[in-house]
């Protein structure tokens, strides 16, 4: 949870005309599920995820929550495990991938939730297994499916595509450089659905480069560059 500390205090310290250059979404940290009371101030649909070290294969297990009332639920995925409860950021089923890589960054877009209400069910994923692209046919669960953008998003990517703002992703990513202190990382940014505010909700560190072009050139370059 280390990066998510980190994360939420450059949100708070760079600003763009008098607004923060990004947000973060509200959470709390829990020590295990039965921790969790109503007035904690996480509104829902929320997000769970475990509170473990970056890139291991629990930390790509997930659970969306509709409701307060669906928590009860959770304990049959997750027992006495620390956990953080993550308000989930309505954002028209486009994700957008950055990767820094010193200094230089590649954004793509990717398929991610639609958006969500309290009346749906609990649904547990592993975030590695979602699709890619729009392109990409994987089979998913049914309610997975069901709450996932997966083909044929219109008008919403050209809009959230058009609406993106390189300039503005690198100055988060150079805060980011700043507050963690890493030559190659990756974060996830989610573009608010109707005000279109940045929210970073993942921060990663060495992610696995595969949507960035010659990026084994590119590692080979600032080593040399480093070591020189």
């Amino acid at each position: 949870m280390v990066l998510y500390h980190h994360t939420e205090l450059c949100a708070s310290t760079n600003m763009i005309d008098g607004k923060p250059l990004f947000y973060v979404p509200k959470s709390v940290e829990l020590s295990s599920i039965k921790d969790w009371k109503k007035n904690m101030g996480v509104r829902f649909p929320a997000m769970c995820k475990r509170r473990t070290a970056c890139s291991s294969t629990e930390a790509h297990q997930m659970i969306l929550i509709p409701s307060p009332e669906k928590m009860s639920q959770l304990e049959k995925y997750i027992e006495n495990e620390p956990v953080m409860l993550q308000e989930f950021i309505q954002h028209d089923g486009v994700i957008v991938k950055v990767y820094v890589a010193d200094g230089q960054i590649t954004a793509s877009t990717r398929p991610s939730f639609k958006n969500l209400d309290t009346t749906g069910d609990v649904v547990h994923f592993d975030s590695q297994t979602l699709p890619k692209s729009f392109e990409t046919k994987i089979e998913l669960s049914d309610d997975l499916d069901k709450i996932f953008l997966r083909t044929n998003p219109g008008d919403i990517l050209v809009q959230k595509e058009s609406l993106l703002d390189n300039d503005r992703l690198k100055q988060i990513a150079d805060g980011l450089y700043r507050q963690l202190g890493l030559t190659f990382f990756g974060f996830d940014v989610l573009l608010q659905s109707k005000t279109n505010d940045y929210y970073v909700v993942d921060v990663n560190y060495f992610p696995s480069f595969k949507d960035v072009e010659n990026f084994h050139s590119m590692f080979v370059n600032i080593l040399e560059k480093r070591l020189t």
